[in-house]
């Protein structure tokens, strides 16, 4: 008889509705932190990616206006041996842990120029971004971009 007395007068109710409340209040507090890490790694993806892209195009336009217009710098590098290094480089201001390479690969009478970057410590397709240029010519009378 003591028993539902006990229950009927909601005595300790309030104590279980507030442990209730503080572990929805810590469920949700973990899930929106957990969320906030994984749009965090999202976006520091997605910079990379951005970054590679741009390190990529930027050399790649740089070597391209060079070969187009008869460069003297790239007079003495070009015709080049299949599988040439142009450039090597790792390491930038703001991006320690990026890399951008370029290469030189020739079919028939054409060449390919191959521009490969990547940010991160990460160097899988998804952070990595080629760029490519095909020319045709000799050194003599000058080179042409071909369609690709």
């Amino acid at each position: 008889m003591h028993k539902s007395r006990f229950l009927k007068s909601n005595k300790g109710s309030s104590l279980i509705l507030v442990v209730t409340l503080t572990v929805v209040i810590i469920g949700l507090t973990v899930s929106l932190r957990i969320m906030a890490g994984i749009i965090m790694a999202s976006a520091n993806q997605q910079l990379n990616q951005d970054q590679a892209y741009e390190l990529a195009t930027s050399l790649g336009n740089a070597l391209e206006e060079r070969i187009l217009n008869g460069d003297d710098t790239v007079k003495t590098y070009l015709p080049l041996t299949d599988g040439a290094t142009l450039v090597n480089e790792t390491g930038f201001d703001g991006m320690p842990d990026a890399s951008v390479i370029a290469t030189v690969s020739t079919d028939n009478s054409r060449f390919v120029v191959t521009v490969t970057s990547w940010v991160g410590k990460d160097t899988t397709y998804e952070t990595t971004y080629i760029w490519t240029g095909i020319y045709q010519g000799s050194v003599g009378e000058g080179y042409t971009k071909c369609a690709e």
